[in-house]
């Protein structure tokens, strides 16, 4: 046994998780439509103007705007409509004085019009349309470049692309996007008990749980998870699989890194890398250690599926997204007054888990190895280290995964 004799603080923690963190600074090219939640990676700007021509903001008439003045419903105007113009349709013709053109929404605007009288301010018989309110220059009229003038930037380096960026990179005909690549992290779960589902439990055994916690975790925070199966607990068999993994932006293994006399991390990571911490003053989760192998970051995760994950939130997600470029997590929080005293450990910042019910935070948290502490739960608060006790009906703020 190799007793954790000295936790860091979880502040900490965090802060040399961070500064550990590199950007990925490779570029992928994606199809537009494979883009959205990416980085943008290199300026877009627009190469030509949207809308490319005025068009009609309305279904109505095409005028000139002062041959409309004081006209009311009981004075209308009188034009002649001497065409019509379609979306997707150039005008045949300019409009002269007296003349009107019919003109649906989008449709290109006539030469020497320069409002749009709605149909609705419209009667016609034949060729003859009376216009019931008049008009100002540019009214119902949308100008050309309102949206994008040629030489604008769409799309600018750090941007994630979302719907609407998406949608004003086609506006402008683009169909490929510079993104920022996803950092590549390679998941292991090590022990001799651990089997993948599907695989019948011989005794002593269990399924690889955080596998697939930690991968989830991975894929929803920006990276792309490398799956590499499980190793049993021996020296060469850690080293052979650490080898293959380091090739990653990132390793994490899962288990192994507690002071049991076959949590074997610590000794690979002696003789192999630079341990920058190991053992964090949070519940659950202590056993966690972070190191680097060469310039690979290392994160030995508790095996405990509950520690794992929780550890997995508080500081892969943030250190995973900084690689990833993307925004840090923010939670949706909510205040909610707490159904159950809960007593925390003394001297370690606790990660409690909460489920919301009937307007009160309803602690969740069982064990560290129980993974339905986080699966029925919907999020989590966090008690200081210094707080043993919080009382019943004290309000909490619930974090939710």
């Amino acid at each position: 046994m190799r007793p954790i004799t000295s936790t860091l603080n979880f502040v900490d923690a965090l802060r040399i998780i961070l500064e550990a963190a590199r950007p990925i600074a490779r570029i992928e090219t994606l199809l537009l439509l494979e883009a959205d939640g990416r980085v943008v990676a290199r300026e877009i700007v627009a190469t030509g103007d949207v809308p490319p021509f005025d068009r009609a903001a309305m279904d109505g008439y095409a005028v000139i705007a002062s041959e409309t003045t004081s006209a009311s419903a009981s004075s209308p105007r009188t034009l002649r409509c001497v065409d019509h113009v379609f979306s997707g349709h150039m005008p045949r013709r300019g409009l002269g004085p007296g003349e009107c053109m019919e003109i649906a929404t989008g449709a290109p605007m006539p030469p020497g019009a320069d409002a749009v009288v709605m149909v609705e301010e419209t009667t016609r018989n034949g060729d003859v349309v009376r216009i019931a309110a008049a008009v100002t220059p540019r009214q119902n009229v949308g100008r050309r470049a309102a949206d994008l003038a040629a030489g604008d930037a769409i799309v600018s380096p750090g941007q994630v692309l979302n719907p609407s960026r998406i949608g004003a990179l086609a506006a402008t005909g683009v169909t490929r996007v510079d993104v920022f690549s996803k950092p590549t992290v390679a998941l292991l779960s090590t022990g001799d008990e651990i089997v993948q589902p599907g695989v019948a439990l011989a005794p002593g055994q269990i399924y690889d749980i955080n596998r697939f916690t930690l991968e989830t975790i991975v894929t929803r925070h920006g990276g792309h998870a490398m799956a590499m199966g499980t190793v049993g607990d021996t020296i060469e068999a850690l080293v052979e699989r650490l080898d293959q993994a380091r090739d990653e932006d990132i390793v994490i293994f899962s288990g192994g890194s507690s002071v049991g006399d076959r949590d074997l991390i610590l000794d690979i990571l002696e003789r192999r890398g630079e341990l920058l911490f190991r053992g964090i003053a949070v519940k659950p989760g202590k056993p966690t250690i972070f190191a680097r192998l060469g310039q690979t970051p290392f994160f030995g995760m508790p095996g405990y599926p509950a520690s794992c994950l929780s550890n997995a939130y508080m500081l892969v997600v943030p250190f995973l997204r900084k690689m990833a470029r993307l925004p840090a997590w923010e939670p949706r929080t909510i205040d909610l007054p707490l159904a159950r005293r809960v007593v925390s450990a003394s001297g370690r910042h606790q990660f409690y888990t909460v489920r919301v019910a009937n307007g009160r935070a309803e602690p969740a948290f069982k064990a560290s190895g129980d993974i339905t502490s986080m699966a029925n739960a919907d999020g989590f608060i966090e008690i200081p280290a210094d707080v043993d006790i919080v009382e019943a009906d004290s309000v909490v703020t619930v974090k939710f995964f």
